[in-house]
């Protein structure tokens, strides 16, 4: 399925003319003709496309049950000198890190901070985590449709960006309730890179100087959920929450892109970490998060229980062997 774009940027001047190849004999010409129809038919037979989509297998390290307050649900994560940090859709005025126990990833308040809700936003319902070198944060609010900045200290939280709803809603984002904005990651200073979760998903790059300014939107129809992202130079990860991928792509706003596909259902659809419904769990992971040598991702259960331990309500870190 080809994406939908609406491109925020001019088109440069014409490249400059180049002297024509000299033709070849016409003879030439006609027996290279059917090799060329018979390489297009190999590269598009589905069976040679689908084996570039075979997904890497995600090797596990640990899979631990989230500790944490009361109603937690976590949405997003990121990673900053060895420390997890991440925040709760039901916590609107929380950052947490994550200390990684032997047995257990416990969520312990990082900065309290107190935000402005916009006019008829009753509730942030933060989803998505970014930080830059200063170390100030960026959330993503699905309740507002907005990108939040909290400073380092946490004294000081204020939206870097109006509401997205109406730009997003003109590309055909955001046409399904709570499939809003989701994952968030940090393409340069003031640029962000942001998702619109599913039915249909896709991705909004906003750029903040001097002024708002939407770069490009992408929609990617509704064969996949975006739920996280994570940048490394020119590299975007993209956490794929129905499928349990990540999709690693440098054109990352073109879904016919070329891919490399890693897979973790493998792990959530072990039967040691089922939950009781389907829709959780194995398809609710909310964020992403890399360092060298490991993935991480976070699943938000909506505090349904596991199928083996039908008392445990705790949502899971996947801590996984980074592929080389």
């Amino acid at each position: 399925m080809g994406s939908r774009r609406i491109s925020g940027r001019k088109r440069g001047p014409d490249a400059p003319r180049l002297p024509a190849a000299p033709r070849q004999p016409l003879g030439f010409r006609l027996l290279l003709a059917p090799l060329a129809l018979c390489a297009s038919a190999l590269l598009w037979m589905p069976g040679l496309a689908a084996a570039q989509e075979n997904p890497v297998l995600l090797e596990a390290i640990s899979v631990l049950p989230v500790e944490g307050p009361e109603s937690n649900q976590p949405s997003g994560l990121f990673i900053h000198n060895d420390t997890l940090y991440t925040v709760s859709d039901k916590h609107d005025d929380t950052i947490f890190r994550i200390e990684l126990r032997e047995d257990a990833a416990v969520f312990v308040p990082h900065i309290r901070f107190e935000a402005p809700k916009p006019f008829g936003v009753f509730r942030l319902d933060l989803e998505g985590i970014t930080r830059d070198d200063d170390g100030s944060f960026y959330l993503a609010s699905e309740g507002a449709f907005a990108i939040l900045k909290v400073d380092a200290d946490g004294k000081k939280a204020s939206w870097v960006t109006t509401s997205l709803r109406k730009v997003g809603a003109s590309a055909g984002l955001f046409q399904t309730r709570g499939g809003y904005l989701e994952g968030i990651t940090l393409m340069a200073r003031d640029r962000f890179l942001v998702t619109a979760e599913r039915e249909p998903c896709g991705l909004i790059e906003v750029d903040m100087a001097p002024v708002q300014r939407i770069v490009e939107i992408a929609n990617h129809g509704s064969a996949n959920s975006y739920t996280g992202l994570h940048r490394e130079v020119e590299n975007v990860y993209i956490l794929q929450r129905s499928t349990a991928t990540i999709r690693k792509t440098i054109r990352y706003l073109d879904v016919d892109s070329p891919s490399t596909i890693w897979s973790f259902a493998h792990i959530v659809n072990d039967p040691e970490y089922l939950y009781q419904h389907e829709q959780f769990g194995a398809k609710t992971a909310e964020g992403l998060a890399m360092d060298r040598d490991r993935v991480y991702v976070i699943l938000d259960n909506n505090n349904d229980a596991r199928r083996m331990y039908p008392t445990d309500h705790r949502p899971l870190l996947l801590i996984m062997k980074r592929p080389g």
